[in-house]
């Protein structure tokens, strides 16, 4: 442990050392993880997990965009925290 920051809190470490938070790490790997899916370099069948659909008739952004399917079983109601739903573009 570096002796100049032991009297400090967590997040101040953090922000001394330039590195960033665990919430934006799980951010960022729930992102890449999801990018993963998307493309094909994770073995997991994409259309079991979530739904690309396209919206006809937008004028802003892309018209591709990621749904989370309905799941039964608790695997795909757990695969990923509910709030990460919110990011809806690939």
């Amino acid at each position: 442990m570096v002796l100049e920051l032991k009297d400090l809190t967590y997040e101040e470490r953090l922000k001394e050392m330039g590195l960033p938070s665990i919430q934006n790490r799980k951010e960022q790997g729930y992102l890449i993880t999801m990018y993963k899916i998307v493309n094909g370099i994770e073995m997991i069948d994409k259309e079991d997990l979530v739904l690309v659909t396209e919206e006809p008739g937008r004028t802003r952004g892309h018209v591709n965009k990621i749904r989370k399917k309905q799941c039964v079983k608790d695997i795909g109601k757990y695969s990923f925290p509910r709030e990460r739903w919110k990011v809806e573009c690939i």
